[in-house]
Parts: C-alpha cells; structure tokens; sequence
C-alpha cells in the first residue's frame, strides 16, 4: 500500500482542519507522491454533433480508458482554459505526461473536451494565429460570414450542452469529478446542470475561480480585477508578447522547453486554438453591459447571454467538496487582492463555504503561474487530488 510523503501529509492534514488555506513549501511540494500503482491506458477520440442557437455544433474530447480501473463508477472530465484545448491535457511542451494521461495511468478514466470551434479537422491548424477563426463544423467548411454569426452565438450555454452530450454519451451513469482552468472553470461548476444522468461529486480546480457570477462579484467588492469590455465582433488571438504582458512567464527550471516563443511554437498548430472569442471573454468577466448588445445583433434572448451569472444550485454546492489548487505566481488568481481574503480563490472558497458545500480547501503551491499544470513536476497536481480522493474528501464510494 502505498504510503503518503511529508508534502501529501501536511495536505492532508490541512484538508482536515477547518483553516481554508493549506500551504506546502518548495521541498514538501517535491515530496508529493502518487496515490495508487501505475497502469497502463488507451486513448481514442470522441465527438458528438448538436444543435443550439439555429446552428449545429460539433464538440470533440480524448477519452482515456484505464486497463485497470481504481473505480469503474468514476471519471474525470476535463474543462480547458479560453484560448487551449483538450491537447495541453495530453502532452507538456517537453513531452511529457499531461494531467490526463497522468491521472489514466493511476488507474482512472478521464474525458478531456475541447470548446466548439478550438478543435480542427484531423487536430492540426492550418492557418497561422493572426487569420483564425473559429472551425465550429469537423466535416465542412463554413462561409467566413456564418463563423462571424456562430462567433456571437457559441455561448456558455452552447458549450455546456454539447459537453453534457459527450459526458452522457462515453460516461453514461458515472460520477464525475471536475477539473477545470481558468475560463474552464465556471464550465466545471455549470455541468451539472447539462449532464443530469450524471452527478458531480467534486471539482478539481487549478488557477480557476468558481462560476462566473462570483467572479462578476469578487470584482465588484475587492477592486482586485481591472473592468474590461471587449466588442462584440473582436476576436483576441495569442502571442509570446500578449504571454508575457499577462504575466504568465515563471521561472526557467519550470518551463523546461524555454520561454513564451518556444511555447508558441510547440502549440500553433496543434495543441492550442490561441483564439477567444469576445463572446467567451464577456461572459467569463461577467460584463453585463456588453452582454446586454449581443441579443440586438442575434435575436436570441438576453437570458442567453446572462442566465450562467446565476447562483448555482443551493443543494448541489452543499453536496460537493471542492480542491482548489493555485501558483503563488498566478496573476490572476493569487497575486491579484492585497489582502489573504481579497485573493480569488480565497474569495471563492468562502463563497462555497458560506454555501456550505461538503469540503472546501485552497493549496497554495510555490512558485507556479497560471500555466503550471504543464510545468515541471506537474503529475503532482494530479497526485494532490487523487490523495484527496482516496482519503474520502470527496466522499465515500
């Protein structure tokens, strides 16, 4: 039986005081440990086609199957960040393991999804960055004048009942945990909500937040997040500059492939859409006013657009236990707030416990920014939580 390190220890420890914040030094940090033996796993591609807003959808994921299941009435779903897709789940720019395939080989199954529009035919872009749009159909093309509609239709609900689709179709009766990353991470605590044979017993998060009505909020009380509207046609597109000047940049002997322009490089024309569009964008900030102009341009109605600000289901949050993980380099999500209780996930956490979900703790990691999750030593994320789950914080199965 495997046995938890000094750093697994001092987590466990902390996830069973009743302080929100539990905090691993350098060297605990490096101690952590897998929870169960090794397994192998195979990995095939899903898709599933629906429809929403007066258009079809196509949503693609990675399923990955373990040979031998640790828990067959289990599963992880995978939500990513605004600009990424199911790949940076795969594999790290240095070839390693990604979470999905770390968390497979401990022995359980695992769909990673991709949002409508950042997964091209065959996995490969063809056009650089700067001519990008959306690819929202896998068989066909679309005429550039209905992607710039589907661009302002493709909203946070369209997403999550594609997801639900998938999630009913490949994990049909399974509780699920999951794991979302930035924008991912509202999606992670909305999918409930679209996979009703399912039920979402945990979330997982990594530089995440909670849902998009409590980012709106933490804004508007702390002051530690800047406003910003982006209009309705724009579309952002990533580069080593945008990188750097969001901050995203931590140490060298973290990111073993090199700086931004090597990252850039490694995920053009695979492993990352970097387009987001400002439909994304305005939802995930919750900026209500410009929310407000997409119904005159589309014709659907405003709820649309803003009923995903709403609180969510008293009686789900106070069934679910939540394992926050965050960088003490995130911007974002750590750096930003002046105060302990003004950081975001602080802030969030508080939320869920005012809310009185089942379990509620932040880790605080040394030395990772928003981008650790496929960092150097990044299986230890996936460790954290699966030694959460075998000592039943998520409940006993």
């Amino acid at each position: 039986m495997t046995e938890p390190s000094a750093g697994v220890k001092k987590m466990l420890n902390g996830l069973a005081g009743a302080d929100v914040l539990v905090r691993l030094d350098w060297d605990e940090w490096l101690s952590v440990n897998p929870a169960y033996a090794q397994t192998t796993f195979s990995h095939r591609e899903v898709t599933t086609r629906y429809a929403r807003n007066g258009y079809e959808w196509d949503i693609h994921g990675s399923l990955y199957t373990p040979a031998k299941e640790v828990d067959s009435g289990l599963a992880f779903v995978f939500f990513h960040g605004g600009a990424d897709s199911e790949s940076v789940f795969d594999l790290t720019p240095d070839g390693r393991p990604g979470q999905a395939r770390v968390l497979a080989a401990q022995g359980f199954t695992v769909l990673s999804i991709t949002y409508p529009g950042h997964y091209p035919p065959g996995g490969r872009w063809l056009k650089p960055i700067p001519e990008r749009q959306p690819i929202y159909l896998l068989d066909q093309d679309l005429p550039l004048e209905e992607t710039l509609d589907r661009n302002l239709k493709c909203t946070f609900n369209t997403i999550l009942q594609g997801a639900g689709q998938l999630v009913a179709h490949e994990l049909a009766g399974r509780d699920l945990l999951v794991w979302g990353h930035s924008t991912g991470g509202p999606m992670a605590a909305a999918l409930q909500q679209f996979a009703p044979g399912n039920k979402v017993i945990g979330l997982t998060n990594y530089g995440t937040g909670g849902p998009d009505g409590w980012r709106k909020a933490w804004r508007e009380e702390t002051g530690a997040e800047k406003y910003t509207e982006l209009a309705v046609d724009h579309v952002s597109r990533r580069s080593p500059h945008t990188y750097r000047e969001a901050g995203y940049e931590d140490p060298p002997d973290l990111t073993t492939w090199g700086g931004p322009e090597e990252l850039f490089a490694w995920a053009a024309t695979q492993f990352r859409s970097q387009i987001k569009t400002s439909l994304c964008d305005n939802q995930h900030r919750g900026i209500v006013t410009m929310l407000e102009q997409y119904p005159a341009r589309t014709g659907l109605p405003l709820s649309e657009y803003v009923d995903h600000l709403q609180e969510p289901d008293a009686a789900w949050l106070q069934s679910i236990s939540v394992l926050a993980l965050v960088g003490d380099n995130d911007k974002g999500h750590w750096v930003a707030g002046k105060e302990i209780p003004q950081k975001r996930e602080i802030y969030m956490a508080r939320r869920y416990r005012e809310a009185k979900a089942r379990n509620n703790h932040v880790v605080l990691i040394p030395r990772y920014g928003h981008f650790g999750f496929m960092e150097a030593h990044n299986e230890k994320f996936a460790h954290l939580w699966l030694w959460g789950l075998k000592i039943g914080y998520f409940g006993t199965r």
